[in-house]
């Protein structure tokens, strides 16, 4: 109760401090007055020091410290300032006291939950935290390599690699097939309703020449409809054709699908975008052994050859840099040779520059940047590969089938 009465004084003393100038400076004029005695009984005992200061020095260390006359407004911010100090000691004491409890009782709370998890709850938060860990591992990654991940995590996944040849025996060997239950059934049902005898009479009717004749006749109709020049019955082939047959699109997904079961459209222009530095860097650099290690076909790598070549000979270098790369568009989806085609574009930001063996610009400049927009067509067919056994094999890969370079725009200031 002393500790909280000495703030409330020193809090209304702080008020009046700051109320206004009048009320300021009336306090100011309060306190030089109780303090001139105060400071002529301090020169009267500096004078008598040496006389008394055996006796000085015996009294307790707070009455002399004091300054301020008892009743005086400094004796009373003298009272409150050591009762603030007491009370915030206390308080300090009490948080310390607290806290350890809290620390304590969550201790405990800790312990009897852990202990009333079952096992089964502890692992399925386990599998949780797996989920969440791989796939914010997955997020870091190029959305590329995400892609074959996933689909390596995929169920019933299969990698690529050479197959065993069969080696087993290839004999044919005869059979004799059991009649089931409901063969047996119903072979007594048609001898006993003599529904035998009539398949027996409709397979003779086959033979017979009105039947014959009847088959000629709808053969030789279905023929003139086929082989028609009317533009009516075209018209009608044609709406046929359109109502009963699937698109080409459809005709490229479903091949797709039969190949690739886990195929998702997403996932292959995140791979296709991942792999253009690499082939447009090999390309512009005229290294062909590193463009043959990229999922190339081999008409693709005979033209980039080609054009490799004839920079050779003319000792031109391009600027192989690719500062920046656009997002993946898909154009469309087809059948080509036989073969699902997938093309997409996309733009790029390169440095159109050409240098001599000397190092000299013959084209371009060190700062044209050119914003070039190309249409890639990757395809879906067998490439060859090397298992690290040595032995050979082939698996389904997109590879690039198609590159045209659609044009250039200069973007640098």
């Amino acid at each position: 109760p002393a500790a909280m009465s000495a703030l409330r004084h020193l809090v209304r003393l702080s008020r009046i401090g700051h109320v206004g100038g009048t009320t300021t400076r009336g306090f100011a004029k309060r306190a030089k007055k109780d303090a001139a005695p105060v400071a002529a009984g301090a020169k009267a005992k500096h004078a008598t020091a040496d006389d008394n200061a055996a006796d000085h020095s015996a009294e307790p260390a707070a009455e002399s410290s004091s300054a301020s006359e008892p009743g005086t407004a400094g004796a009373a911010a003298e009272d409150a300032a050591a009762a603030a100090r007491a009370a915030a000691a206390g308080f300090g004491t009490w948080a310390k006291q607290a806290g350890s409890r809290a620390a304590e009782a969550g201790e405990r709370a800790r312990l009897g939950a852990s202990a009333r998890v079952p096992p089964t709850a502890t692992g399925m938060f386990g599998n949780v935290v797996d989920a969440f860990r791989e796939e914010y591992r997955l997020a870091m990654m190029d959305p590329g390599d995400a892609a074959v991940e996933r689909r390596k995590q995929q169920p019933g996944y299969v990698a690529p690699g050479p197959v065993d040849e069969y080696t087993g025996t290839t004999a044919v060997a005869a059979v004799t097939q059991k009649e089931s239950v409901f063969q047996k059934a119903w072979g007594k049902f048609a001898r006993k309703t003599g529904a035998t005898s009539l398949v027996d009479k409709l397979n003779k009717l086959r033979d017979s020449s009105a039947y014959k004749k009847g088959t000629d006749f709808a053969n030789d109709l279905q023929e003139r409809w086929e082989t028609s020049d009317s533009p009516l019955v075209h018209k009608i082939q044609d709406m046929q054709d359109g109502m009963f047959t699937e698109t080409e699109q459809a005709e490229a997904y479903k091949t797709i699908r039969q190949r690739d079961p886990g195929f998702n459209i997403n996932d292959l222009l995140a791979e296709v975008r991942r792999d253009v530095p690499k082939v447009l860097g090999a390309y512009l650099k005229g290294d062909l052994e590193l463009l043959k290690q990229t999922n190339t076909t081999k008409e693709m790598l005979e033209r980039m050859g080609g054009q490799m070549a004839a920079w050779r000979a003319e000792s031109a270098f391009v600027d192989p840099r690719i500062l920046h790369m656009s997002e993946m568009e898909l154009v469309e989806v087809r059948m080509m040779e036989g073969e699902p085609l997938v093309v997409c574009q996309f733009s790029c930001q390169q440095i159109n520059c050409v240098r001599n063996k000397l190092g000299e610009v013959v084209d371009g400049a060190e700062d044209d940047i050119q914003a070039v927009h190309y249409l890639w067509a990757v395809q879906l067919s067998p490439k060859q590969f090397v298992a690290p056994d040595g032995r050979e094999y082939k698996a389904q890969t997109w590879q690039l089938r198609e590159m045209v370079l659609r044009g250039m725009m200069s973007i640098s200031m």
